[in-house]
């Protein structure tokens, strides 16, 4: 069944999505688009899609609360994107997981690319992680997401 390999496809999307917004401090509309088609292949698929409801709310949930932050300045709209698109693809079982996960990576990878980018960083520096004053949602997104849907 095609519906056991869309943690694989999201992961490669997550990794994908660091390195862009590592590199570039962006996240192209094409990449944060790929959770919701991966998600509509999923419901598609199943047998029976009324099993997908909660993930869906999930993934409203996490929209609306990123479109706060967004507002808020807080977060970029990629962001918010690709965290929506990643809680759909995540199970609502381990989705204490995910919140666990992003809550502390942020606590833990943010100040590690500070330091980075105090040890080594330069504004010339071809990462945009490295020459501007930025810290890369991705990355929490990412282990949010993987812990989500790779966890017991």
């Amino acid at each position: 069944m095609i519906t056991q390999y869309i943690p694989y496809a999201m992961s490669a999307i997550l990794i994908v999505a660091v390195m862009i917004d590592l590199r570039t401090a962006r996240m192209p509309n094409w990449l944060t688009l790929l959770p919701m088609v991966l998600f509509i292949v999923q419901v598609g698929a199943a047998g029976t899609p009324s099993v997908f409801t909660w993930q869906l709310v999930q993934g409203l949930i996490v929209f609306i609360l990123g479109i706060g932050l967004f507002a808020a300045g807080g977060i970029g709209a990629g962001a918010v994107k690709l965290m929506a698109g990643t809680a759909l693809i995540v199970p609502t079982s381990s989705a204490f997981y995910a919140i666990l996960g992003f809550v502390g990576s942020v606590f833990v990878l943010f100040p590690i690319v500070i330091i980075v980018r105090k040890a080594i960083g330069s504004d010339d520096s071809k990462w945009a992680v490295l020459s501007r004053q930025i810290l890369p949602m991705s990355l929490p997104i990412a282990v949010a997401g993987l812990l989500g849907m790779f966890a017991v």
